[in-house]
């Protein structure tokens, strides 16, 4: 192996040994991922089993100098095969989660996960073609790290403060269709909680949700969304589960809302528009249902323009009254003000 080879060889070995070992932990959260992405539920657990040994065959195969181009092309080979599944489903309008890091967190697919793959596979063609040439690979891996770059930061930038909050539809708890209107026609600020997994950070949150909904129910909504097709885990996760689950099969919220970690909370104020988003973590969402109470307290916009008409009208009003106090009623002299 030449010296340029065992360096870059590193990275993607690090990639697929790293989610081999998460996932060798969390076979049945590998199992549901692979369901996700359409893979038959019969399918799955034999198939999730398969593909860890092959991570870890090729980790292996890559650090090691006589198996080095194997591995690259073994590596290469399942990239391709990976992007390949992810852009069907983007193509057909879903984005399931990848879970290619194990349960520790839940993030939805998008354009810029085929685009690191396709930067580690430039890695690992690099391994398996013996670095030859090496300008070609090069000029690529700059090319897709920049592509890599603009989506993560377009997909990561969907949702903005000041805009107004995009649409949806979701299924709620009891089967009811529930809309963002819906959710902002009591006239209070509205946060999001994305929650998918009922362990850890997940586990510990949900019981604060439920306490909040019930503390400030008169002054902020809180609904939380669900990433999979079944609430259960959550609505029961420590015991009285919050109320508002809203659940997004697809993750299609998750990713027009620019949720890529979970837990997150998208904070929406009283006219639709995005106060904050998104904030990642526990302690960042508590700061979110302080932020939401102050919200409250202010006037929305339709307020501010009566206020506004108001301060402009006052002095109409007053000049009008007291021209009007200068005409005397008939038989009687005009007042002389001064």
């Amino acid at each position: 192996m030449g010296e340029m080879i065992l360096p870059v060889a590193i990275v993607p070995a690090m990639v697929f040994g790293v989610a081999a070992a998460v996932e060798s932990t969390d076979l049945e959260g590998l199992r549901r991922a692979l369901v996700g992405f359409g893979v038959p539920p019969r399918t799955a657990a034999p198939l999730g089993r398969s593909l860890v040994t092959c991570e870890f065959a090729v980790a292996l195969a890559l650090v090691v100098p006589p198996w080095a181009r194997v591995g690259g092309l073994g590596a290469l080979l399942l990239l391709t095969l990976f992007s390949g599944v992810i852009a069907l489903n983007l193509m057909l309008g879903r984005t399931p989660v990848c879970d290619c890091f194990g349960g520790l967190k839940a993030v939805p697919v998008g354009w810029s996960t085929v685009a690191r793959n396709a930067l580690i596979a430039v890695l690992a063609a690099f391994v398996a073609a013996d670095g030859h040439p090496h300008w070609l690979f090069a000029g690529l891996a700059i090319v897709m790290s920049a592509l890599w770059a603009g989506l993560w930061a377009r997909e990561a930038g969907e949702v903005r403060a000041g805009l107004f909050a995009p649409a949806f539809s979701l299924r709620d708890e009891s089967g009811r269709t529930r809309s963002l209107d819906d959710l902002l026609a009591p006239g209070r600020p509205l946060l999001l909680v994305f929650s998918d997994l009922p362990s850890g950070p997940h586990a510990a949150l949900l019981p604060q949700v439920a306490r909040w909904q019930r503390m400030h129910e008169d002054d902020v909504t809180i609904a939380v969304v669900s990433g999979g097709p079944e609430p259960v885990p959550l609505a029961t996760a420590g015991g009285d589960g919050p109320r508002r689950l809203l659940v997004d099969p697809d993750r299609r919220v998750h990713t027009v809302y620019g949720v890529t970690a979970t837990p997150a909370a998208v904070l929406i104020d009283a006219e639709g528009i995005v106060a904050a988003a998104p904030a990642v973590g526990a302690a960042a969402i508590r700061n979110l249902v302080a932020r939401a109470l102050r919200l409250q307290g202010r006037p929305t916009a339709a307020g501010r323009v009566l206020l506004f008409a108001s301060a402009a009208l006052v002095p109409a009003f007053t000049t009008v009254y007291r021209a009007d106090s200068d005409i005397a009623p008939l038989g009687r002299p005009p007042v002389r003000h001064g």
